[in-house]
């Protein structure tokens, strides 16, 4: 129990920020009081990722991957849809909603997030190894499980966020309604054949690349040995605690909303970037858990964390949207102004596996990226 004082101490917060007028109080207050609280949440929203990135770890270790990676990522898009669905019902028009949620989370997963996750896999594999490196000191990843999950990202954000801008039967920058319908059904279907394949007949794509080199028998006796060894009771737990951690942590980062606003608002910065702001909280405890596996040279359970929390943001919140739009009668902005569109094209280029080696370098030219993009925010 003492190891699950920042849940308590999350929930705890949460109820008072939920019963009483303390966000109320403290939006009246100067720009230092208001930054203090602001810099307060982000502080224990931190602890609570930490705390679910190693109970995500520890699903990981009893599940298998990937199977453990897609329990964190399934758990982070119900919430993540959860927001925006609550969002776009309360009746505040924001047409533009989805589109940059998606963009948000794609940068700073694919570029921040990831640039560190090499750079610490790099780091790792290399301590210890005199320079020159030769090529098999470099971290390895699973190039065909890596090319997979890029293609899907890329072809996903290509007719989400970048076709949507060329179409020509519709006023604005989205589909006509049967148009959407066929990308929903497009979404949700290769989205439903990729989680097939990557927990079937493909799993091998999704491992190491190291421990594709084990016998077929040594990879069963290995499950069964883990099957044997942890109770499910322990698993279960596990997952409760995650999910309420997660649970908890995004709740207070939706509370934290007019407060990062207000504080935005006194520092004169754009309103843009308090969305960007919310998204890096929101996406905390799966960078965590990329950070923590890349640190043990568990690059490939990295990438499949990422990876997985990109392409189900994709196919997973389009079609809710599009749906809850045409229920609600709200329009939709789905394609990306030409600068952001750029920025993406870039990201997907660099991202795009040349080889099953990675080096700082790679991880570097990805933060260069995602300091530009949050530059342009601060600026725009």
């Amino acid at each position: 129990m003492r190891k699950e004082w920042p849940l308590i101490l999350g929930l705890v917060i949460l109820i008072g920020l939920q019963t009483t007028h303390l966000l109320d109080w403290l939006l009246l207050q100067s720009a230092t009081v208001v930054l203090s609280g602001l810099g307060g949440l982000s502080l224990l929203i931190l602890l609570l990722a930490r705390r679910i990135a190693s109970q995500a770890d520890h699903l990981a270790e009893r599940l298998g991957e990937p199977i453990g990676t897609l329990v964190l990522t399934g758990s982070v898009i119900l919430i993540e849809l959860a927001l925006v669905t609550s969002t776009m019902l309360s009746g505040e028009s924001n047409p533009t909603l989805a589109r940059d949620s998606m963009f948000s989370v794609l940068m700073i997963v694919l570029t921040g997030v990831k640039g560190i996750t090499l750079i610490l896999a790099s780091r790792f594999q290399t301590s210890g190894i005199t320079e020159p490196f030769q090529p098999e000191d470099m971290a390895t990843v699973n190039q065909s499980g890596a090319s997979t999950y890029i293609n899907l990202i890329t072809t996903m954000s290509v007719l989400v966020l970048v076709l949507p801008n060329f179409s020509s039967d519709s006023s604005e920058a989205n589909f006509s309604l049967p148009i959407n319908w066929l990308l929903t059904v497009v979404a949700i279907g290769l989205y439903a054949a990729f989680l097939r394949f990557q927990t079937g007949s493909y799993r091998n794509l999704f491992l190491e690349a190291s421990k594709q080199l084990e016998l077929p028998e040594t990879k069963a006796s290995n499950g069964l040995h883990k099957a044997s060894d942890h109770d499910s009771d322990s698993t279960i737990w596990s997952g409760i605690l995650m999910a309420t951690g997660l649970l908890i942590l995004v709740l207070i980062a939706e509370s934290m909303g007019n407060l990062i606003e207000v504080g935005i608002t006194d520092l004169g910065l754009p309103s843009s970037l308090g969305g960007v702001l919310v998204g890096f909280l929101v996406v905390a405890p799966e960078a965590l858990n990329a950070f923590q596996a890349a640190n043990r040279g568990e690059v490939q359970r990295s990438l499949n964390t990422l990876y997985g929390s990109s392409l189900s943001t994709l196919c997973l919140t389009v079609p809710a949207v599009l749906l809850i739009g045409e229920v609600t009668n709200t329009n939709v902005i789905l394609g990306l102004n030409p600068m952001e569109s750029v920025l993406l094209i870039l990201t997907l280029i660099l991202v795009r596996p040349l080889s099953g080696r990675v080096s700082e370098l790679d991880g570097l030219m990805l933060l260069s990226v995602g300091l530009v993009w949050i530059s342009l925010q601060v600026v725009s």
